[in-house]
């Protein structure tokens, strides 16, 4: 008897003291988040694994394809995902932790494309308008950007990992996304960076962990509150 009450209280207390743990999602796409021999890298982790030390949490991980990923951040209490774009459209489906990080976004294509380089941004974003098609990640803040801004010659990718492969196989006309991904995978292929270069600038954008719309505000102030006392020490000890 005594067994059989001590193994419902150890019971009860395992799963109470793990109501409250965090998960997060993210996806495989470097350099910001990705995958190297079964091991997650890259610099969205890295912040994260900071912050739950600085909470006092053991973080728990996964990483799933995009669409995955957003969609079940939105349905658990105590879920977030990371890095992710605070865009207009997202605003009202999370609550927000950041900025983590800030990236570069613009549209890119082979070098020498007769098509741009000839006048100014704004005059290159209305030529690729007129292209067959623009890669950009289905879901993700680029499809939503370009939408709003009336593009109609969008295609829809899952697989961004090989986004630059098919760019210079001619598959795409223009590739959407940050200049520190297209370094990472001139890299990856083994091709010069001069290769393909930026055809129209779209903007900065800062990176997100946005946590469920169910997970209580008293959690979401503490991960903030985690991010605003590292980004102050960070100021101190790497004074500009």
């Amino acid at each position: 008897m005594f067994k059989w009450i001590y193994f419902c209280w150890f019971f009860s207390f395992f799963a109470i003291g793990n109501v409250n743990a965090t998960e997060f999602y993210t996806e495989d796409f470097p350099p910001y988040n990705y995958l190297e021999k079964g091991e997650l890298k890259g610099i969205g982790p890295n912040i994260i694994r900071e912050l739950s030390s600085e909470v006092g949490e053991e973080p728990k991980i996964r990483v799933l394809p995009w669409a995955r990923a957003y969609k079940y951040a939105q349905e658990m209490p105590d879920v977030g995902i990371f890095s992710i774009v605070r865009t207009p459209k997202r605003e009202d489906v999370f609550q927000w932790v950041g900025p983590l990080y800030t990236v570069r976004v613009g549209l890119y294509t082979i070098q020498g494309n007769k098509h741009f380089y000839q006048g100014s941004n704004k005059e290159n974003l209305e030529q690729a308008r007129k292209v067959g098609n623009i890669a950009v990640q289905l879901g993700g803040a680029g499809e939503e950007l370009l939408t709003t801004l009336k593009f109609q010659n969008l295609n829809k990718i899952i697989n961004v990992n090989k986004a630059l492969f098919l760019l210079l196989k001619g598959r795409y006309d223009l590739l959407e996304t940050s200049d520190t991904y297209m370094a990472y995978m001139a890299k990856e292929e083994d091709v010069s960076e001069d290769t393909v270069s930026e055809a129209a600038f779209i903007g900065q954008y800062d990176m997100y962990l946005a946590f469920s719309k169910s997970t209580s505000i008293a959690t979401v102030q503490k991960w903030q509150a985690a991010l605003d006392r590292l980004r102050k020490r960070q100021s101190v000890e790497n004074p500009s």
